[in-house]
């Protein structure tokens, strides 16, 4: 009787043993779980606002004109443009990627594009000086536009690679 007795005792310890550890591995995933959720909603949230920076210059704008509501292309003047280069550039510094010449599904390289001239992200401070001086005002002395084309997404790392500007 009395090894039966320890018997039963033994096995409620081994038995309550078994229930916490299976309780601890419960909250374990449940934490890490919770954990990696809360990790990739950062990270979206990083490159939502990463690629804001590129977006918010693409798509479409209403106007109201004449009591008439209008869609027009957002307008860019030239220092947008400039100010597009100047981020794209500092990040592919940033990335040390200032030796790619073309943008990549695989990298965080970002190209710019003006017209036909591409790679506008590496131009020099002087050549933007002088785009600025030629492109900020028409021969009429009114405002020149530019609007935003074409932008590339990367299905890899979800950033913005590419962004294409034209003289509107």
């Amino acid at each position: 009787m009395e090894n039966a007795t320890k018997a039963l005792i033994i096995a409620a310890g081994v038995l309550i043993g078994m229930m916490i550890i299976s309780v601890g591995v419960a909250l374990f995933t449940s934490f890490s779980d919770f954990s990696r959720s809360t990790q990739e909603k950062v990270d979206e949230a990083k490159i939502s606002e990463w690629n804001n920076n590129y977006l918010k210059y693409y798509g479409t704008t209403t106007i109201e004109k004449n009591g008439k509501e209008e869609i027009k292309p957002i307008q860019l003047t030239a220092h947008d443009v400039i100010s597009v280069a100047n981020h794209a550039k500092q990040n592919n510094i940033n990335y040390e990627l200032q030796n790619q010449n073309r943008f990549d599904e695989k990298t965080y390289y970002v190209q710019v594009q003006v017209g036909s001239k591409t790679n506008f992200e590496k131009v020099e401070e002087q050549e933007k000086n002088t785009f600025l001086k030629e492109n900020s005002m028409t021969s009429e002395n009114e405002i020149k536009y530019y609007i935003c084309t074409d932008v590339k997404i990367s299905n890899i790392t979800k950033r913005v690679m590419y962004i294409k500007f034209e003289e509107q």
